[in-house]
């Protein structure tokens, strides 16, 4: 029923990363293409709607924040406190707005990455070690977004239990109940079963923003790995190309003919594999550049946002001194790991130059003395053809233009741009901070 493709080798031991369930929970996942009965059929149409509620809830509640927002924007405390989670729900309604819009490419997407990228660890077991290791870094952004939105939906009860302490229920009725984040309603929402049901609704319209968040960042993490795992493999192929073209010819008594031959042959499958990362690479931009551009445009405000809380709050109840803490750690990280996977994929893509022009095309292969058996064999010098040094030409200038992932054009993932984010959040925290001083002078 969901779309769940498996590789040809080994596919008992592949899995997407275990944050993904959120987004099949969510609907965001893609069905499989083809109905093959009728209760596949109702169950298409079931998560379709699911799917559907789920973004019109996120859409809702963003609405109720918005009113909020818009109700209070003279103070610029409330302001910023209101407009860190207003900010990230939109920013999370789009993703959820791109997935459900796009399922066909996001099939498309992981089809390829399962029939092309994926690395088994019966071939490749150091690479694929390291790959692992790499998304360790995404499971502990994952448990600081969800510990995040935890606080979100506790701490309200939290207080709302102290109140129930401390003030009489005739008073308490009459006062406004504390909620999820700050929202302004078109309705009574602070009495009987309407505050539990709003409750409830805001509350998991903020756990499938951030479920969304962490999962969908930790699917492009894992493309990314494993495409960088893939260009290591393509390295250690190039830097073997010479040694491994002369064994394969010696075993099967060849010429140096057959010795070019051979080299060209290699050197062609490695091409391919290297066409069929940049078009992988391209699909991959293709389908995450929308939702980058607006995280890009959203983090930086959110981080001066959540910033400006922490610096200039007082009398912060500790909880959400907490909550802040995290979530502005919670932010820079996803940040930064973002652009770090970017800075990795321009990295091993340039890497590829260097390998090629070290490759040992230049010099003669000769056969040395068989020291196991004291025998000396007559030394040959095999050279490798025009054409093999043609086409490697060719692909050391492609290999040195960068592969990367942008921003719909606008910016290229990478340290460079984590940099200059974090610039420009610097730089609309100081103007923040000096409005807030003029209205407190």
């Amino acid at each position: 029923m969901l779309f769940n493709p498996k590789p040809s080798k080994d596919p008992k031991n592949f899995r997407f990363p275990l944050q993904c369930i959120w987004l099949k929970l969510n609907g965001s996942w893609p069905l499989k293409p083809k109905v093959t009965g009728e209760f596949e059929k109702y169950f298409r149409l079931l998560y379709s709607t699911w799917a559907w509620y789920v973004v019109a809830m996120v859409g809702i509640t963003i609405g109720f924040q918005s009113a909020f927002l818009l109700k209070s924007f003279g103070n610029i405390m409330v302001t910023t406190e209101n407009g860190c989670t207003t900010f990230m729900g939109v920013l999370n309604f789009v993703r959820l707005l791109h997935l459900r819009l796009h399922q066909r490419d996001f099939q498309q997407l992981l089809a390829q990455f399962v029939k092309d990228i994926w690395i088994t660890s019966s071939s490749h077991p150091t690479v694929e070690r390291a790959c692992a290791r790499n998304m360790r870094v995404f499971q502990v952004i994952s448990v600081l977004q969800s510990s995040l939105i935890t606080m979100y939906c506790i701490l309200p009860l939290v207080e709302l239990y102290m109140l129930t302490l401390n003030v009489e229920p005739d008073v308490l009725d009459s006062m406004p109940k504390p909620f999820p984040y700050k929202m302004l309603f078109p309705y009574d929402a602070n009495h009987g079963w309407r505050y539990a049901l709003t409750y409830l609704f805001t509350a998991w319209a903020g756990v499938c923003v951030v479920t969304t968040l962490f999962a969908e960042d930790s699917l492009f993490g894992f493309f990314v790995s494993y495409t960088c795992g893939q260009f290591r493999i393509l390295h250690t192929q190039i830097d073997n190309i010479i040694p491994d073209s002369y064994a394969a010819t010696r075993a099967g008594r060849g010429t140096e003919a057959v010795f070019q031959r051979e080299c060209i042959r290699r050197l062609d499958k490695i091409a391919n594999k290297h066409c069929v990362l940049f078009n992988f690479v391209s699909r991959m931009e293709e389908f995450f550049s929308p939702i980058l551009l607006v995280n890009f445009l959203i983090s930086s405000v959110l981080i001066c946002m959540v910033g400006f809380q922490l610096v200039t709050g007082q009398n912060m109840f500790i909880g959400d001194y907490v909550k802040f803490l995290v979530y502005i750690l919670s932010s820079l990280s996803q940040l930064f790991v973002l652009c770090w996977n970017g800075d990795n994929i321009i990295q091993n893509s340039l890497e590829m130059a260097n390998h090629l022009y070290a490759c040992n095309w230049e010099s003669s292969v000769k056969v040395a003395a068989d020291e196991e058996k004291k025998e000396s064999f007559p030394i040959v010098s095999y050279s490798t053809s025009a054409a093999f040094r043609k086409n490697l030409q060719f692909m050391i200038m492609r290999s040195q233009r960068q592969t990367c992932i942008t921003a719909m054009k606008f910016s290229i993932l990478s340290l460079n741009s984590f940099s200059g984010l974090i610039s420009s959040s610097m730089s609309y925290f100081a103007l923040l901070q000096s409005f807030y001083e003029n209205e407190e002078n």
